[in-house]
């Protein structure tokens, strides 16, 4: 049986810095999508910067035409936040929502991240799924779907929170992500999540994580991931929790540490591939 895996964003990104002045990765474009081809991957992820940088430098056209060329059915696209913003920085997640949303249109991408307030805070449920919907109604002018991913640090900190944002919202594409490494230190329990309505998913990668959280939550989960099975997450019960759900891929996964961004991208892509599909193989 082919297994659908997603290469997200950080996973072919090499030495990039999620938390520098510049989050683009200086591993060319071409390259990251042939060695996640060469892995086993069927689908990637790229981040934001990256994308401008693709359609300035190659444009969408070129880029769809080497996605294709290495079998990637499906391609994310992240991560925006502050869609539902009231201060001044909605006026740059809408500058950044535009971009997607033409990509999408342009090149063809199957999911857009998003998240929520990252610095915490509360917030307005009927108002942030009010906005949701309409995300959600754009991307599928589009055609592509909105992956909602809460985050134990963010505001929408777990997959509750995020699945009542859904279902207010009742938007055919707008759903659910989940990252088990959000889930985990969540501190979800995931045969839980066998419960979520498979319409409400849009999304799951996979991830493990230390017993110990190290520093702050961010610093944590872009410095310290593991790959699938190295940690103490419970990954098989994660995928049969969200198998039970009905939920048939694609599947993602989201690596990213400090000792990732030290490994030859080529050793990198196999590994996070074969972690990943040693839980998904039936």
């Amino acid at each position: 049986m082919t297994i659908d895996v997603v290469a997200a964003c950080w996973t072919t990104a090499g030495p990039a810095e999620p938390l520098g002045p510049d989050d683009r990765s200086p591993v060319p474009i071409r390259d990251r999508v042939e060695l996640a081809s060469a892995a086993g991957f069927t689908g990637f992820g790229i981040r934001h910067g990256d994308l401008l940088a693709v359609e300035s430098e190659m444009g969408f056209s070129e880029f769809r035409r080497i996605l294709d060329a290495n079998g990637m059915k499906f391609l994310d696209v992240e991560f925006l936040e502050g869609w539902y913003a009231r201060d001044e920085t909605r006026a740059r997640s809408d500058r950044q929502r535009a971009d997607f949303l033409r990509a999408a249109a342009e090149l063809g991408v199957n999911l857009i991240k998003v998240g929520g307030n990252l610095s915490g805070g509360a917030y307005d449920v009927n108002q942030v799924a009010e906005e949701f919907a309409i995300l959600g109604e754009q991307a599928h002018r589009a055609g592509a779907k909105i992956g909602l991913e809460p985050m134990p640090f963010a505001d929408i900190t777990d997959a509750a929170a995020g699945l009542e944002v859904v279902l207010r919202a009742d938007h055919p594409s707008a759903g659910l992500f989940l990252d088990l490494w959000h889930i985990g230190r969540a501190g979800t329990d995931v045969t839980s999540l066998a419960d979520i309505p498979v319409k409400c998913i849009a999304g799951v990668e996979l991830a493990d994580a230390d017993r110990e959280v190290r520093g702050p939550l961010l610093h944590d989960t872009v410095n310290h991931r593991r790959f699938p099975g190295e940690g103490v997450l419970d990954v098989a019960g994660f995928v049969n929790a969200v198998t039970k759900t009905g939920f048939s891929g694609p599947w993602g996964i989201e690596m990213l540490s400090t000792d990732y961004r030290e490994m030859p991208v080529p050793i990198a892509a196999r590994r996070a591939f074969a972690s990943a599909a040693a839980y998904l193989q039936s």
